[in-house]
């Protein structure tokens, strides 16, 4: 699947601290938004990678569509992503390729944040 546009929905609560939020298992399409880090991706579910761009969060496949680079190793500059493999770059935004070697899009999936934990729609 790839979208157009990543589709985020961010929640006006203030985390939780109760006991039950801490201990709460995820499911596997899901995570906890503070864990992912500014400058690289955050593997979920081994096949998607969140990255947040200006306080909002992308999800895209995580393996670069060019030789298979582990793209949550890659360096995020701004919503440029380089594959840390062959220096490939996309925008994580949208999954399009910036600069090669490169030639197909990433797949991008849709984030929703509810509180302090986000949720994949991988399809």
């Amino acid at each position: 699947m790839n979208e157009e546009a990543i589709e985020t929905q961010e929640s006006t609560q203030q985390p939780s601290s109760s006991p039950s939020s801490e201990s709460a298992t995820l499911e596997d399409n899901q995570f906890r938004v503070l864990d992912v880090p500014r400058d690289r991706g955050l593997l979920v579910a081994d096949v998607v990678t969140v990255f947040s761009v200006d306080g909002k969060l992308c999800a895209t496949g995580a393996r670069c569509t060019h030789m298979g680079g582990p793209l949550q190793e890659g360096t995020l500059d701004g919503h440029v992503l380089t594959c840390p493999w062959h220096g490939a770059q996309f925008d994580v935004r949208t999954g399009e390729v910036l600069r090669g070697p490169a030639t197909r899009p990433l797949d991008v999936y849709p984030v929703l944040v509810t509180g302090e934990i986000g949720e994949l729609d991988a399809g």
